[in-house]
């Protein structure tokens, strides 16, 4: 087996590599993972100062060097493309059971495909699949006459991401290792201060990467393979063709090789050569996390499938493409399960550095998550007046002065609201003030439709019909911490009085 050597690297900034494939005008759209080529190109500028580069160009970018594609990790786990051929149903379910088109073809009527995420770890018939997080920023192009503005969009900041380099000369290995051992920076814009990374280590390693999922007996008749990168292969005229079987399957040691279903997407892998200064020529491959179910006559030894796994299939093998993985059990999975990272960082001294910076990210986000609550609620005070019926102003005004008078204790308001209401109520049980009566009964029933009770409580951002992004976050910190429960009740008795002074002011003008 080929040497391997394992990096393991955190974005201290976000990273823009663009997806040419899915970029349009105006919009650049990122990968969501680090490319081979872009670990290459951080080794070969590098060696490129070194007096004997022009002797050991040759092997950087020959087959016998094969840059892996980064993936991000999560506590320690490192992650791959999630599969395709997964269909599910309509229903929002945690843990959800789905049908395989990869085994027989078929799946049943009415189901959708699978959301699974773009990475994912297959734990015995459960798949945990995750989402990277991006942002964006927009500019204008200042020297066009339209000035036209243009959106770009990049991997946010502090994941974990795991690559491998396949080195099968071990002197080269040294120096590559001792070129990634120390901070470098990757992608698009690092003039503006994106894609600085920190390296948290680089080591040999004395197993495949992903070997987990490597059956662990011979295979007869059949097997499953997955695409861990983007793959083509050519075939005997040189052309570009999908998969040849017929090379495949002699690089298997079976014959007969055919594929009986599939599930698969392409894309059309582009490049650009810096030195020429042009495109170079544009490959459509099946794209990373197509499955094919093969048959073939023989027998697929455990040897054979590591050799096929270490060397690749296709073409470009030195960027990282043609990487390939076959599945122990594929055929047994049946779930799948949404996984939010656990962790950006693994690196306590990282983590000590940029404390400052999380602490500032948090200030950010607090300012932020409550201004937006501030302008629905005044959107709110308009949009909602107060249902008046038979509620007096002079009504309106005694809860207007618990509001006031105890807004920097929102529990005590809120007790004496509740004491008011009772007491009203409990005074005109007896008495012969029917209009009084369904008055403060209206009112207790709007100003709990605000405050909520422990019966019926509502949430703030509820009732504002706020919505972010992320739905429990801002930036990345929770809401809870952004705005603690006094803090939202704070807030709501704000609210109150401001639909009270609307309704003075309505009446007023």
């Amino acid at each position: 087996m080929s040497q391997y050597i394992k990096i393991v690297f955190q974005n201290l900034e976000p990273v823009r590599i663009a997806d040419d494939s899915t970029s349009q005008s105006g919009q650049t759209v990122t990968l969501r993972y680090i490319p081979g080529t872009a670990l290459r190109g951080v080794v070969i500028n590098t060696l490129a100062q070194d007096s004997d580069f022009e002797t050991i160009k040759k092997y950087l970018f020959s087959s016998k060097i094969r840059f892996m594609n980064a993936f991000p990790t999560d506590a320690g786990k490192e992650l791959m493309p999630s599969p395709k051929g997964f269909y599910e149903d309509k229903m929002q379910q945690e843990k959800k059971e789905m049908d395989n088109v990869v085994i027989q073809g078929e799946f049943e009527e009415g189901k959708k495909r699978a959301a699974l995420g773009r990475f994912c770890r297959v734990v015995g018939d459960c798949i945990y699949y995750y989402n990277v997080d991006t942002g964006s920023d927009l500019r204008i192009k200042i020297n066009d006459e339209k000035q036209n503005v243009f959106r770009h969009e990049y991997i946010c900041a502090n994941y974990i991401f795991t690559a491998y380099i396949v080195v099968e000369d071990s002197t080269l290995g040294e120096r590559i290792k001792k070129v990634l051992s120390e901070d470098f920076m990757l992608g698009n814009a690092r003039s503006a201060g994106l894609g600085k990374c920190r390296v948290i280590c680089c080591e040999d390693i004395d197993r495949m990467p992903y070997e987990e999922y490597l059956p662990a007996k011979d295979q007869e008749n059949e097997c499953y393979m997955m695409l861990l990168s983007n793959t083509v292969m050519r075939d005997e005229n040189g052309e570009l063709c999908g998969l040849d079987c017929r090379k495949l399957g002699e690089k298997m040691g079976v014959t007969d090789l055919e594929i009986v279903y599939c599930a698969t997407s392409t894309v059309d892998v582009k490049g650009y050569n810096r030195t020429w200064r042009t495109r170079i020529p544009s490959a459509v491959m099946y794209e990373q996390g197509s499955v094919f179910h093969l048959k073939y006559s023989g027998v697929f030894t455990k040897e054979k499938m590591r050799a096929v796994c270490d060397q690749g299939i296709g073409i470009r093998l030195n960027e990282g493409f043609g990487r390939v993985l076959f599945l122990d059990g594929y055929e047994n999975v049946r779930y799948k399960e949404s996984v939010q990272f656990e962790t950006k960082s693994e690196n306590t001294a990282i983590q000590q550095q940029y404390g400052e910076d999380v602490d500032t990210l948090k200030v950010a986000a607090r300012c932020y998550y409550r201004n937006l609550l501030e302008r629905k609620m005044n959107a709110y005070v308009v949009e909602h007046p107060i249902p008046k019926g038979n509620i007096s102003n002079s009504q309106l005004g005694l809860v207007e002065s618990f509001t006031t008078a105890y807004k920097y204790e929102p529990q005590e308001a809120k007790r004496f609201i509740r004491q008011y209401f009772a007491h009203a109520l409990e005074k005109e049980q007896n008495k012969n003030a029917q209009k009084f009566k369904a008055s403060i009964k209206e009112l207790q029933q709007y100003v709990e439709g605000i405050l909520g009770t422990e019966e019926r409580p509502v949430k703030l951002e509820t009732l504002l019909s706020v919505t972010t992004k992320q739905k429990d976050s801002i930036m990345g910190i929770p809401k809870s911490s952004l705005l603690p429960e006094d803090e939202e009740l704070k807030y709501k008795l704000e609210l109150i009085t401001k639909m009270i002074r609307y309704d003075n002011k309505k009446e007023e003008a």
